[in-house]
Protein backbone atom coordinates (compact mmCIF):
# COMPACT_ATOMS: atom_id res chain seq x y z
CA UNK A 1 0.00 0.00 0.00
CA UNK A 2 1.30 3.41 -1.14
CA UNK A 3 2.38 6.01 1.54
CA UNK A 4 3.18 9.24 1.47
CA UNK A 5 6.77 8.66 1.09
CA UNK A 6 7.09 6.90 -2.22
CA UNK A 7 4.59 9.92 -3.86
CA UNK A 8 5.90 12.98 -5.60
CA UNK A 9 5.14 16.46 -4.44
CA UNK A 10 5.08 17.59 -8.36
CA UNK A 11 2.35 19.80 -9.67
CA UNK A 12 1.84 19.58 -13.18
CA UNK A 13 3.82 21.94 -15.61
CA UNK A 14 2.31 24.59 -17.17
CA UNK A 15 2.51 24.26 -20.98
CA UNK A 16 1.11 27.38 -22.21
CA UNK A 17 1.56 31.43 -21.58
CA UNK A 18 -2.04 31.85 -20.27
CA UNK A 19 -1.03 28.83 -18.15
CA UNK A 20 -3.21 27.80 -15.21
CA UNK A 21 -2.58 28.29 -11.43
CA UNK A 22 -0.21 26.68 -9.80
CA UNK A 23 -2.70 24.67 -8.12
CA UNK A 24 -5.28 21.93 -9.48
CA UNK A 25 -8.92 22.92 -9.72
CA UNK A 26 -10.56 20.58 -7.53
CA UNK A 27 -14.15 19.44 -6.83
CA UNK A 28 -16.15 17.56 -4.12
CA UNK A 29 -19.01 16.02 -4.39
CA UNK A 30 -20.81 15.25 -1.30
CA UNK A 31 -24.46 13.71 -1.30
CA UNK A 32 -25.51 14.94 1.93
CA UNK A 33 -25.29 18.10 3.95
CA UNK A 34 -21.45 19.46 4.85
CA UNK A 35 -22.71 21.49 8.01
CA UNK A 36 -20.84 18.63 10.40
CA UNK A 37 -19.07 16.55 8.13
CA UNK A 38 -15.72 17.44 9.58
CA UNK A 39 -13.71 14.56 7.02
CA UNK A 40 -15.11 16.61 4.33
CA UNK A 41 -14.66 20.26 5.84
CA UNK A 42 -10.60 19.30 6.66
CA UNK A 43 -9.90 17.95 3.39
CA UNK A 44 -11.19 20.76 1.79
CA UNK A 45 -9.09 22.86 4.06
CA UNK A 46 -6.15 20.96 3.93
CA UNK A 47 -6.67 20.98 0.26
CA UNK A 48 -7.31 24.53 -0.63
CA UNK A 49 -4.02 25.44 2.17
CA UNK A 50 -1.72 23.64 -0.22
CA UNK A 51 -2.74 26.06 -2.80
CA UNK A 52 -5.60 24.21 -5.04
CA UNK A 53 -8.93 25.49 -5.81
CA UNK A 54 -11.63 23.55 -4.14
CA UNK A 55 -15.23 24.00 -4.62
CA UNK A 56 -17.41 21.44 -2.50
CA UNK A 57 -20.84 20.44 -4.17
CA UNK A 58 -23.29 19.23 -2.05
CA UNK A 59 -27.08 19.07 -1.02
CA UNK A 60 -27.37 21.59 1.81
CA UNK A 61 -25.33 23.29 4.39
CA UNK A 62 -22.48 25.91 5.49
CA UNK A 63 -18.99 25.33 5.43
CA UNK A 64 -17.36 27.30 8.64
CA UNK A 65 -17.03 30.93 8.46
CA UNK A 66 -13.82 31.79 6.47
CA UNK A 67 -12.94 28.43 5.31
CA UNK A 68 -10.08 29.23 1.99
CA UNK A 69 -12.92 26.86 -0.26
CA UNK A 70 -16.19 27.10 -2.00
CA UNK A 71 -19.59 25.43 -1.36
CA UNK A 72 -22.41 25.01 -3.95
CA UNK A 73 -25.43 23.32 -2.31
CA UNK A 74 -28.73 22.54 -4.31
CA UNK A 75 -30.98 19.75 -3.63
CA UNK A 76 -32.66 17.42 -6.41
CA UNK A 77 -36.52 17.89 -7.06
CA UNK A 78 -36.95 14.82 -9.90
CA UNK A 79 -38.18 13.12 -6.54
CA UNK A 80 -38.94 13.96 -2.57
CA UNK A 81 -36.43 11.43 -2.07
CA UNK A 82 -33.26 12.32 0.23
CA UNK A 83 -30.67 10.84 2.52
CA UNK A 84 -32.45 12.13 5.18
CA UNK A 85 -32.61 8.95 7.05
CA UNK A 86 -36.37 8.53 6.49
CA UNK A 87 -35.80 5.30 4.06
CA UNK A 88 -38.40 2.86 4.29
CA UNK A 89 -35.98 -0.10 4.70
CA UNK A 90 -34.93 1.41 7.74
CA UNK A 91 -38.86 2.24 8.84
CA UNK A 92 -40.55 -0.36 11.52
CA UNK A 93 -42.36 -3.15 10.10
CA UNK A 94 -45.88 -1.31 10.70
CA UNK A 95 -47.59 -2.16 7.70
CA UNK A 96 -48.43 -4.89 5.26
CA UNK A 97 -45.89 -6.56 2.87
CA UNK A 98 -47.88 -4.94 0.06
CA UNK A 99 -47.69 -1.40 1.23
CA UNK A 100 -43.74 -1.77 2.32
CA UNK A 101 -43.37 -3.40 -0.62
CA UNK A 102 -44.85 -0.56 -2.79
CA UNK A 103 -42.91 2.08 -0.22
CA UNK A 104 -39.53 0.84 -1.32
CA UNK A 105 -39.77 0.41 -4.94
CA UNK A 106 -40.57 4.44 -4.75
CA UNK A 107 -37.74 4.88 -2.60
CA UNK A 108 -35.28 3.69 -4.81
CA UNK A 109 -36.62 4.73 -8.06
CA UNK A 110 -36.90 8.32 -6.79
CA UNK A 111 -33.57 8.08 -5.39
CA UNK A 112 -32.16 6.91 -8.43
CA UNK A 113 -33.83 9.80 -10.33
CA UNK A 114 -32.54 12.12 -7.28
CA UNK A 115 -28.80 11.16 -7.56
CA UNK A 116 -28.25 11.21 -11.45
CA UNK A 117 -29.82 14.34 -12.24
CA UNK A 118 -27.75 16.11 -9.08
CA UNK A 119 -24.90 14.40 -10.56
CA UNK A 120 -25.53 15.67 -13.73
CA UNK A 121 -25.91 19.55 -12.77
CA UNK A 122 -22.77 19.60 -10.57
CA UNK A 123 -20.37 18.29 -13.05
CA UNK A 124 -22.26 21.12 -15.33
CA UNK A 125 -22.10 23.43 -13.03
CA UNK A 126 -18.76 22.50 -12.01
CA UNK A 127 -17.05 23.18 -15.66
CA UNK A 128 -13.48 22.43 -16.38
CA UNK A 129 -12.03 20.54 -13.76
CA UNK A 130 -8.90 18.66 -12.99
CA UNK A 131 -10.25 16.54 -10.29
CA UNK A 132 -12.96 14.97 -9.09
CA UNK A 133 -12.99 13.98 -5.33
CA UNK A 134 -16.25 11.81 -4.70
CA UNK A 135 -16.76 11.31 -1.32
CA UNK A 136 -18.69 8.28 -0.33
CA UNK A 137 -20.62 5.95 -2.97
CA UNK A 138 -23.15 8.37 -3.39
CA UNK A 139 -20.72 11.14 -4.59
CA UNK A 140 -19.22 8.28 -6.96
CA UNK A 141 -22.78 7.34 -8.33
CA UNK A 142 -23.54 10.85 -8.87
CA UNK A 143 -20.94 12.05 -11.01
CA UNK A 144 -18.58 9.13 -11.57
CA UNK A 145 -20.25 8.17 -14.69
CA UNK A 146 -20.38 12.00 -16.04
CA UNK A 147 -16.68 13.03 -15.84
CA UNK A 148 -14.58 12.96 -18.72
CA UNK A 149 -10.95 12.71 -19.81
CA UNK A 150 -8.74 14.56 -19.23
CA UNK A 151 -10.26 15.19 -15.40
CA UNK A 152 -9.38 12.18 -13.17
CA UNK A 153 -11.21 11.36 -10.35
CA UNK A 154 -10.05 10.19 -6.48
CA UNK A 155 -12.94 8.15 -4.63
CA UNK A 156 -13.08 8.51 -0.80
CA UNK A 157 -14.94 5.54 0.89
CA UNK A 158 -15.65 7.05 4.25
CA UNK A 159 -17.01 3.54 5.46
CA UNK A 160 -17.60 0.20 3.60
CA UNK A 161 -20.78 1.60 1.73
CA UNK A 162 -22.62 -1.42 0.92
CA UNK A 163 -22.28 -2.78 4.77
CA UNK A 164 -24.33 0.39 6.34
CA UNK A 165 -27.46 2.11 6.28
CA UNK A 166 -30.03 1.55 3.69
CA UNK A 167 -27.45 -0.07 1.50
CA UNK A 168 -26.99 -3.52 3.88
CA UNK A 169 -30.79 -4.15 4.31
CA UNK A 170 -31.33 -3.57 0.45
CA UNK A 171 -32.37 -7.00 -1.49
CA UNK A 172 -29.29 -9.19 -2.77
CA UNK A 173 -29.70 -8.70 -6.49
CA UNK A 174 -30.14 -5.14 -5.51
CA UNK A 175 -26.89 -4.66 -3.78
CA UNK A 176 -25.05 -7.24 -6.24
CA UNK A 177 -26.17 -4.67 -8.66
CA UNK A 178 -24.39 -1.67 -6.63
CA UNK A 179 -21.54 -3.61 -5.51
CA UNK A 180 -21.08 -3.96 -9.06
CA UNK A 181 -21.45 -0.23 -10.02
CA UNK A 182 -19.21 0.54 -7.07
CA UNK A 183 -16.33 -1.87 -8.37
CA UNK A 184 -16.79 -0.23 -11.95
CA UNK A 185 -16.74 3.40 -11.41
CA UNK A 186 -13.64 2.61 -8.35
CA UNK A 187 -11.96 1.28 -11.23
CA UNK A 188 -12.04 4.63 -13.67
CA UNK A 189 -10.89 6.15 -10.08
CA UNK A 190 -7.08 7.27 -10.48
CA UNK A 191 -7.06 6.09 -6.11
CA UNK A 192 -9.46 4.68 -3.61
CA UNK A 193 -8.86 6.92 -0.50
CA UNK A 194 -10.23 5.21 2.58
CA UNK A 195 -9.94 5.42 6.54
CA UNK A 196 -7.82 2.73 8.44
CA UNK A 197 -5.75 -0.74 7.10
CA UNK A 198 -8.97 -2.83 7.70
CA UNK A 199 -11.45 -1.01 5.90
CA UNK A 200 -8.66 -0.75 3.03
CA UNK A 201 -8.41 -4.86 2.60
CA UNK A 202 -11.51 -4.85 2.49
CA UNK A 203 -12.65 -2.63 -0.02
CA UNK A 204 -9.13 -3.88 -1.78
CA UNK A 205 -10.71 -7.13 -2.25
CA UNK A 206 -13.84 -6.28 -3.42
CA UNK A 207 -13.29 -3.69 -5.67
CA UNK A 208 -9.55 -4.27 -7.13
CA UNK A 209 -8.37 0.04 -7.11
CA UNK A 210 -5.46 0.45 -8.59
CA UNK A 211 -4.05 2.75 -5.73
CA UNK A 212 -5.09 2.95 -2.06
CA UNK A 213 -4.55 5.76 0.36
CA UNK A 214 -5.51 6.03 4.00
CA UNK A 215 -6.69 9.00 5.32
CA UNK A 216 -7.52 8.88 8.79
CA UNK A 217 -10.41 11.30 10.56
CA UNK A 218 -8.06 12.82 12.94
CA UNK A 219 -8.64 16.39 13.31
CA UNK A 220 -5.13 18.12 13.35
CA UNK A 221 -3.50 19.54 16.26
CA UNK A 222 -5.45 21.19 19.08
CA UNK A 223 -4.27 23.12 21.83
CA UNK A 224 -6.71 23.60 24.63
CA UNK A 225 -7.97 26.62 25.94
CA UNK A 226 -5.85 27.94 29.35
CA UNK A 227 -8.15 27.68 31.68
CA UNK A 228 -9.68 24.91 30.76
CA UNK A 229 -13.17 25.19 28.92
CA UNK A 230 -16.10 24.54 31.08
CA UNK A 231 -18.74 25.28 27.99
CA UNK A 232 -20.00 21.50 27.88
CA UNK A 233 -20.59 21.37 31.65
CA UNK A 234 -22.22 24.78 31.64
CA UNK A 235 -24.63 23.89 28.89
CA UNK A 236 -26.07 21.56 30.99
CA UNK A 237 -25.67 23.40 34.13
CA UNK A 238 -24.16 20.34 36.12
CA UNK A 239 -21.62 20.74 39.09
CA UNK A 240 -17.74 19.46 39.26
CA UNK A 241 -18.43 17.01 41.42
CA UNK A 242 -20.45 15.25 39.01
CA UNK A 243 -18.83 13.50 36.05
CA UNK A 244 -19.69 13.98 32.45
CA UNK A 245 -20.16 11.06 29.93
CA UNK A 246 -19.87 12.39 26.47
CA UNK A 247 -21.73 10.55 23.53
CA UNK A 248 -21.56 12.77 20.63
CA UNK A 249 -22.17 12.35 16.88
CA UNK A 250 -25.07 11.18 15.16
CA UNK A 251 -28.38 9.87 16.69
CA UNK A 252 -29.22 6.96 14.42
CA UNK A 253 -30.06 3.12 14.82
CA UNK A 254 -27.56 0.60 15.60
CA UNK A 255 -25.39 3.77 17.70
CA UNK A 256 -25.55 2.10 20.90
CA UNK A 257 -28.01 4.92 22.17
CA UNK A 258 -30.60 2.98 24.46
CA UNK A 259 -27.62 0.71 25.80
CA UNK A 260 -25.52 3.38 26.82
CA UNK A 261 -28.74 5.01 28.76
CA UNK A 262 -29.00 1.81 30.25
CA UNK A 263 -25.84 1.44 31.24
CA UNK A 264 -26.57 4.82 33.76
CA UNK A 265 -28.13 2.57 36.01
CA UNK A 266 -25.21 0.43 36.73
CA UNK A 267 -24.35 0.65 40.27
CA UNK A 268 -21.58 3.26 40.89
CA UNK A 269 -22.76 5.86 38.14
CA UNK A 270 -24.74 7.71 40.30
CA UNK A 271 -23.51 10.92 40.42
CA UNK A 272 -22.17 10.42 36.53
CA UNK A 273 -24.38 12.60 33.93
CA UNK A 274 -24.71 11.34 30.39
CA UNK A 275 -25.10 14.05 27.48
CA UNK A 276 -25.84 13.76 23.91
CA UNK A 277 -23.93 15.79 21.70
CA UNK A 278 -25.62 15.68 18.28
CA UNK A 279 -28.03 15.64 15.39
CA UNK A 280 -29.66 12.89 13.46
CA UNK A 281 -33.20 10.98 12.93
CA UNK A 282 -33.21 8.97 16.25
CA UNK A 283 -33.56 12.62 17.73
CA UNK A 284 -36.69 11.82 19.25
CA UNK A 285 -35.67 8.61 21.06
CA UNK A 286 -32.79 10.41 22.78
CA UNK A 287 -35.14 13.16 24.15
CA UNK A 288 -37.29 10.21 25.24
CA UNK A 289 -34.74 8.60 26.75
CA UNK A 290 -34.13 12.24 28.77
CA UNK A 291 -37.42 12.57 29.64
CA UNK A 292 -37.29 8.66 31.81
CA UNK A 293 -37.60 9.24 35.38
CA UNK A 294 -35.71 6.26 36.03
CA UNK A 295 -32.68 8.36 35.05
CA UNK A 296 -33.72 11.27 38.19
CA UNK A 297 -32.50 14.07 35.03
CA UNK A 298 -29.17 12.73 34.58
CA UNK A 299 -29.15 12.58 30.82
CA UNK A 300 -29.19 15.73 28.64
CA UNK A 301 -29.25 16.27 25.16
CA UNK A 302 -27.67 19.20 23.33
CA UNK A 303 -27.74 20.15 19.41
CA UNK A 304 -24.60 19.40 17.58
CA UNK A 305 -22.01 22.45 17.45
CA UNK A 306 -19.98 23.39 14.18
CA UNK A 307 -16.45 21.32 13.57
CA UNK A 308 -14.49 24.07 14.33
CA UNK A 309 -16.23 24.81 17.65
CA UNK A 310 -16.71 20.90 18.65
CA UNK A 311 -13.29 20.53 20.47
CA UNK A 312 -13.40 22.78 22.80
CA UNK A 313 -16.82 21.58 23.71
CA UNK A 314 -16.10 17.75 24.12
CA UNK A 315 -12.91 18.45 25.92
CA UNK A 316 -15.47 19.42 29.32
CA UNK A 317 -16.56 15.69 29.16
CA UNK A 318 -14.21 13.14 31.22
CA UNK A 319 -14.95 9.98 29.37
CA UNK A 320 -16.60 9.87 26.03
CA UNK A 321 -18.58 6.73 25.21
CA UNK A 322 -18.77 4.98 21.53
CA UNK A 323 -20.51 1.88 22.12
CA UNK A 324 -21.31 1.17 18.38
CA UNK A 325 -23.13 -1.94 17.65
CA UNK A 326 -22.16 -5.22 15.79
CA UNK A 327 -25.61 -4.58 13.19
CA UNK A 328 -22.65 -4.35 10.16
CA UNK A 329 -19.43 -5.21 8.79
CA UNK A 330 -18.74 -1.63 8.30
CA UNK A 331 -19.43 -0.84 12.29
CA UNK A 332 -17.28 -3.77 13.15
CA UNK A 333 -14.13 -2.46 11.38
CA UNK A 334 -14.60 1.33 12.08
CA UNK A 335 -12.49 4.10 13.69
CA UNK A 336 -14.93 7.17 13.54
CA UNK A 337 -14.78 10.86 13.49
CA UNK A 338 -15.39 10.70 17.21
CA UNK A 339 -12.53 8.43 18.47
CA UNK A 340 -10.22 10.50 17.06
CA UNK A 341 -12.05 13.90 17.65
CA UNK A 342 -12.08 12.27 21.56
CA UNK A 343 -8.45 11.45 21.55
CA UNK A 344 -7.57 15.16 20.42
CA UNK A 345 -9.43 16.53 23.18
CA UNK A 346 -7.90 14.49 25.66
CA UNK A 347 -10.71 12.67 27.08
CA UNK A 348 -10.66 8.79 28.03
CA UNK A 349 -12.78 6.64 25.61
CA UNK A 350 -15.06 3.67 26.17
CA UNK A 351 -15.45 2.00 22.73
CA UNK A 352 -17.08 -1.34 21.55
CA UNK A 353 -14.19 -4.17 21.44
CA UNK A 354 -14.06 -4.67 18.07
CA UNK A 355 -10.54 -4.96 16.27
CA UNK A 356 -9.67 -1.72 14.83
CA UNK A 357 -10.83 0.21 17.79
CA UNK A 358 -9.37 -2.09 20.00
CA UNK A 359 -5.79 -1.66 18.37
CA UNK A 360 -5.82 1.91 18.61
CA UNK A 361 -7.59 2.34 22.62
CA UNK A 362 -5.82 -0.63 24.25
CA UNK A 363 -2.52 -1.63 22.42
CA UNK A 364 -0.93 1.44 22.56
CA UNK A 365 2.81 1.00 23.29
CA UNK A 366 2.78 3.67 25.73
CA UNK A 367 -0.22 2.88 27.48
CA UNK A 368 -4.27 2.73 27.05
CA UNK A 369 -6.15 5.40 25.81
CA UNK A 370 -9.18 4.08 27.62
CA UNK A 371 -10.91 1.05 27.75
CA UNK A 372 -13.66 -1.28 25.85
CA UNK A 373 -16.67 -3.47 25.97
CA UNK A 374 -19.40 -4.97 25.14
CA UNK A 375 -21.51 -3.00 22.99
CA UNK A 376 -25.10 -4.59 23.58
CA UNK A 377 -24.69 -4.96 27.07
CA UNK A 378 -25.26 -2.17 29.07
CA UNK A 379 -23.28 -3.43 32.20
CA UNK A 380 -20.45 -3.85 30.48
CA UNK A 381 -20.72 -0.41 28.97
CA UNK A 382 -21.41 1.21 33.21
CA UNK A 383 -18.23 -1.20 34.08
CA UNK A 384 -15.59 0.19 31.69
CA UNK A 385 -16.88 3.32 32.44
CA UNK A 386 -17.01 3.41 36.16
CA UNK A 387 -13.81 2.17 35.86
CA UNK A 388 -12.44 5.53 35.16
CA UNK A 389 -14.73 6.98 37.81
CA UNK A 390 -11.84 7.41 40.43
CA UNK A 391 -9.12 8.92 37.67
CA UNK A 392 -11.63 9.88 35.36
CA UNK A 393 -10.14 13.33 36.57
CA UNK A 394 -6.19 13.01 36.77
CA UNK A 395 -6.45 11.20 33.54
CA UNK A 396 -8.29 13.82 31.75
CA UNK A 397 -6.18 16.52 33.02
CA UNK A 398 -3.13 14.33 31.94
CA UNK A 399 -4.21 13.84 28.39
CA UNK A 400 -5.43 17.77 27.88
CA UNK A 401 -1.61 19.12 29.04
CA UNK A 402 0.09 16.78 26.98
CA UNK A 403 1.12 14.41 29.64
CA UNK A 404 -0.86 11.60 28.64
CA UNK A 405 -0.66 9.02 26.26
CA UNK A 406 -1.98 10.45 23.34
CA UNK A 407 -1.01 9.39 19.32
CA UNK A 408 0.15 11.40 17.28
CA UNK A 409 -2.60 10.35 15.18
CA UNK A 410 -4.77 13.14 17.39
CA UNK A 411 -2.03 16.02 16.83
CA UNK A 412 0.17 15.34 19.93
CA UNK A 413 3.64 14.23 18.26
CA UNK A 414 3.91 10.75 20.03
CA UNK A 415 4.37 7.93 17.68
CA UNK A 416 1.61 5.69 18.60
CA UNK A 417 0.97 1.43 17.72
CA UNK A 418 -1.93 3.15 15.37
CA UNK A 419 0.68 4.31 13.06
CA UNK A 420 -1.79 7.14 12.06
CA UNK A 421 -0.87 9.80 9.47
CA UNK A 422 -2.52 13.21 9.58
CA UNK A 423 -5.12 14.48 7.34
CA UNK A 424 -3.01 17.49 5.81
CA UNK A 425 -0.35 14.64 4.60
CA UNK A 426 -1.94 12.13 3.03
CA UNK A 427 -4.78 14.27 1.56
CA UNK A 428 -1.54 16.06 0.09
CA UNK A 429 -0.53 12.94 -1.14
CA UNK A 430 -3.41 12.06 -2.35
CA UNK A 431 -3.58 14.96 -4.91
CA UNK A 432 -0.04 14.39 -5.28
CA UNK A 433 -1.11 11.51 -7.32
CA UNK A 434 -3.72 13.07 -9.39
CA UNK A 435 -0.95 15.97 -10.13
CA UNK A 436 1.57 13.35 -11.28
CA UNK A 437 -0.74 11.10 -13.69
CA UNK A 438 -1.60 14.17 -15.69
CA UNK A 439 1.93 14.80 -16.49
Amino acid sequence: MPTLGTMSQRRPPETTSEARPAGLRVAMALYGTVTHDSRVLREAETLSRAGHTVTIFCLSGTPPEGAPFRTVARAPSRSSVLPDGSSPFLAERESSLWVRLAGRIRWVVGYSLNIRAWGRWAVATAGDVDVWHAHDFTGLMAVGWAVRAPCRIVYDSHEIFLETGTAALLPGPLRRLLSALEGLLARRAVALVTVNEACAEVLQRRLRPSRTIIVRNCPPRWTPPDPPSSRLRDAVAVPETHPLVLYHGAFLRHRGLEELAEAMLVSGLERAHLIYLGFGSHRAAVDRLAADPRFDGRIHVLDAVPPDELLEMIAGADVDAIPLQHSTLNHWLCTPNKLWESLTAGIPVVVSDFPAMRRIVRDDPAGPLGEVCDPADPGSIGAAIRSYSGSIRSTATAYKTGVGPLPESAGTGRRSQSGCSTPTRVSSAATALVADLRQ
